[in-house]
């Protein structure tokens, strides 16, 4: 088996300039980029996991310089709701809290973070249907300096997640394993890489 070449590249950090806006996030990317169209300093961002919320939740944070929690609902209920309390007295410029759970189904038990947390305007985000990803991951390939045929597109949409992080490492993972080895990218040549991900994985998996 060739060896998996190792992604060294230095990821760009998450902006709205370099976040890929798609029907199913347009409006939440709207409002995240108008803080000062807020009707509450505290807002909740949901939507699947993969579907972009850690990259605008960053960019958000980088923009306002307000607190950004990704998966919330993990955070203790002592400090959610201290923070959230801060930052309704003004103690804090602005608040974000994201999940992929709505907190209906968090199992909070305190009855006043509760009825914070049912206060608080939401925001939805979808996850990426293949038609907008499509466009994305031909971009992808592009900013390293490949062009791949349809057959390699709808390929490697098949066989990943549809998120956007997941996609931008796998395909500088594919440019670098290419360029070690001077092939074109090619779908066998995907494929056999992903093979090869696959078998090395289940190699290096924690042992039951």
């Amino acid at each position: 088996m060739s060896q998996i070449p190792l992604n060294l590249r230095p990821k760009a950090h998450p902006s709205f300039s370099n976040f890929h806006v798609s029907p199913g996030n347009s409006a939440a990317v709207s409002m995240l980029r108008a803080r000062e169209h807020w009707t509450s300093p505290a807002l909740l961002l949901l939507g699947p996991s993969g579907s972009g919320k850690t990259h605008l939740g960053q960019a958000w944070q980088a923009r306002y310089s307000g607190e950004f929690i990704d998966d919330a609902q993990d955070m203790s209920e002592v400090a959610l709701f201290d923070i959230i309390n801060r930052v309704l007295a003004g103690d804090i410029s602005g608040l974000l809290l994201a999940s992929d759970i709505a907190p209906t189904h968090w199992g909070v038990s305190m009855p006043d973070l509760n009825s914070r947390l049912n206060a608080m305007p939401t925001i939805t985000i979808g996850e990426h249907d293949e038609a907008s990803l499509e466009p994305i991951l031909r971009e992808l390939f592009e900013q390293v300096g490949r062009t791949v045929g349809q057959d390699v597109v709808a390929y490697v949409l098949r066989q990943t997640e549809r998120s956007v992080d997941v996609l931008r490492e796998l395909v500088h993972e594919l440019d670098i394993a290419a360029g070690s080895t001077k092939a074109d990218l090619t779908k066998a040549f995907v494929a056999k890489y992903l093979r090869q991900r696959s078998e090395l994985d289940a190699l290096t998996g924690p042992i039951e």
